[in-house]
């Protein structure tokens, strides 16, 4: 009998063993056509409970010196801070520190929302503005503002800004709510949000790779993080150079709370693993993170998304599946994705970091949950079109305006290969202008009026092309028809009192 039972356990130790392997060799194949068609650039590693069934790091760490991924590097990984950050807030609860329900003055007394409570902003239902609409006038005002954490009271009491809605009545994403979470947590402790961060949580989980961002020196494991710099080239640039996401890279680089942790995914699988074996938080607690969050009419915030339906509970999204108990975040930083995406159930973890804001990280994400749950959950995408502006473009920089107009009109009527979108083409013309392409700038732009002639935007990118090179007479004219279509246009408006006053 006893030999019968070590051949049922061995046989099915070896089957396992035996998955694992399949499964492995299926995420190799899918990560060598990412790797070769350069769809994804970072680090992906999938693990059955402590056990790591594939892990492999793709690409570079660095494009200019060409240093490549170790699985030892380590990423900014966006909003999946915010599962941190939740996590200090209800370690704090769970010392009796402070209640869920608190009003958030209580702690931030100059806030200027009295009916806020901790679990409205863990909860993304507060209604408080967020950090784009409440600091891009003073950058706009202050080209050189570095704003923190210690800036949203003030900004929220002189914005004078009412909540959009009543707190806990309906579900918005807003990063400004975790900020406050993390000065509650210095508030509360006594100690910074980044000592916190090591203390209670880095440290007990065993991750010794993870920190605040800012907090730990010459980490020459830190991946830099690279974005497109020209569509119609297809080139990269460190967002460190990047004029285009300044405002995030710059300006508002120093917001801690809901973002800014670096970790490798080596790391993030100690987080699961610590969560899971209630390390880092009694059991009641975990199960209150981890349980979808209502609204105050008694319907439970369902914020869908690329992933799937899912749910929202304090700090964590709750994918709807009967394949798991599953708790998820995603994170997107300038220059990085972050896909983060735990099961309780069977304990099976999924952690990819990109950090070329790689065109295939969905994909990558998608696909490899397929092959690890053995499912098409996820179905393939059907080929799509293909862009006919980036190709006209690429013609009209290197060709000439006759080239380019002659593909264009081959193709604009195969809706089966090629897609138009007017957004796409405007950001083509507007970067051409910039890298002073200026006959091929105005090309593109004036075949925006043509095919756009209801956007008042097409109007005012034309304008703004006609006036850089020198032809005021058709720059005023296009911007009079801008302003005239959408009279909240006021930085044309501007413009054209400017050209027309004689500036």
């Amino acid at each position: 009998m006893r030999s019968l039972k070590f051949a049922l356990v061995a046989c099915f130790l070896l089957s396992n063993v035996s998955l694992f392997a399949q499964k492995a060799q299926q995420l190799d194949s899918l990560f060598n056509v990412l790797d070769t068609a350069r769809r994804f650039n970072g680090n992906v590693l999938v693990a059955q409970g402590d056990r790591v069934v594939y892990a492999r790091p793709v690409g570079y760490a660095q494009m200019d010196t060409h240093k490549k991924h170790t699985l030892r590097s380590a990423f900014q990984i966006g909003s999946v801070s915010k599962t941190f950050t939740a996590l200090a807030i209800l370690q704090l609860a769970e010392k009796d520190r402070l209640r869920l329900d608190d009003p958030v003055t209580r702690f931030l007394p100059d806030l200027p929302y009295h009916t806020l409570t901790i679990r409205h902003l863990l909860s993304h239902t507060s209604g408080l503005p967020d950090k784009e609409e409440l600091f891009f006038p003073l950058i706009e005002a202050d080209t050189g503002l570095r704003v923190s954490n210690r800036m949203i009271v003030p900004a929220l009491v002189s914005s004078n800004k009412p909540l959009a809605f009543a707190p806990g009545s309906q579900w918005r994403y807003n990063n400004i709510g975790f900020a406050l979470l993390a000065l509650v947590v210095e508030k509360v402790s006594g100690e910074s949000f980044a000592v916190y961060l090591q203390k209670h949580v880095f440290v007990p989980a065993g991750m010794k790779d993870s920190y605040l961002l800012g907090s730990r020196i010459n980490d020459t494991n830190r991946v830099t993080g690279y974005l497109v710099r020209h569509h119609y080239l297809s080139d990269l640039e460190s967002i460190e150079k990047s004029k285009k996401v300044r405002r995030w890279s710059y300006n508002m680089r120093d917001l801690y709370g809901p973002t800014n942790v670096v970790s490798t995914a080596a790391d993030l699988l100690k987080f699961a693993l610590a969560l899971d074996n209630y390390k880092l938080l009694d059991s009641t607690l975990t199960e209150a993170a981890f349980t979808p969050y209502r609204l105050s009419d008694g319907k439970a915030a369902m914020p869908d998304g690329e992933f799937g339906r899912a749910a929202y509970g304090l700090g964590w999204f709750l994918p709807v599946s009967d394949l798991g108990k599953m708790v998820m975040h995603t994170g997107r930083e300038p220059g990085f994705f972050t896909f983060f995406w735990h099961d309780r159930k069977s304990h099976k973890t999924l952690i990819l970091l990109d950090n070329a804001e790689s065109p295939g990280f969905g994909e990558a994400c998608k696909e490899t949950f397929n092959i690890v749950y053995r499912t098409m959950f996820f179905a393939p995408e059907p080929p799509r079109p293909r862009s006919l502006f980036l190709p006209y473009v690429r013609i009209l920089l290197k060709e000439g305006a006759d080239a380019a107009a002659t593909f264009f009109d081959l193709h604009k009527g195969d809706t089966t290969h090629y897609f138009t979108d007017e957004r796409e083409l405007n950001e083509l013309g507007l970067e051409l202008l910039a890298d002073r392409h200026k006959e091929a700038a105005l090309e593109a732009l004036k075949l925006g009026t043509l095919l756009y002639p209801q956007s008042w935007n097409t109007y005012d990118s034309y304008g703004k092309a006609l006036l850089q090179s020198g032809r005021r007479k058709d720059a005023i004219a296009m911007y009079r028809k801008s302003v005239e279509m959408f009279p909240g246009n006021l930085p044309g408006k501007k413009i054209l009192e400017d050209l027309t006053a004689g500036k």
